[in-house]
């Protein structure tokens, strides 16, 4: 009886959750999303690689390649915060983007490269 009366009230309040995805939540001011990289900023000294926790930066300082696989990136901001206070270059950006779910694999990995040289 206890557990009709329960659903009874439950039936007339308004819900806890949002109609993702019509409605968007609101995200907070220091929001961690999608990694963004400037080729043109970036001197390739690999500081982002080194504190990368989880591998998903790999840098070619020989080539200038700069690789990224969002599948293995936690987005922990440690990559920017790198290139940001160690190398004073800001090539490394996290954005407010968070849906970067896909069906399979292939995209998910991000190649930058300028030609050596340059």
């Amino acid at each position: 009886m206890k557990l009709l009366g329960e659903a009874l009230r439950n039936l007339f309040r308004k819900p806890f959750t949002r109609k993702y995805p019509k409605v968007k939540p609101d995200i907070p001011r220091d929001f961690r999303g999608k990694v963004i990289h400037y080729p043109e900023r970036c001197i390739y000294c690999g500081l982002c690689e080194k504190y990368c926790p989880s591998g998903a930066i790999q840098v070619d300082i020989k080539r200038k390649i700069w690789t990224y696989d969002w599948g293995r990136c936690t987005f922990c901001a440690q990559c920017q915060e790198a290139c940001h206070e160690l190398a004073k270059k800001d090539a490394i950006r996290l954005t407010k983007e968070y849906e970067l779910a896909g069906k399979n694999r292939k995209g998910f990995s991000v190649r930058d490269s300028k030609p050596a040289g340059k």
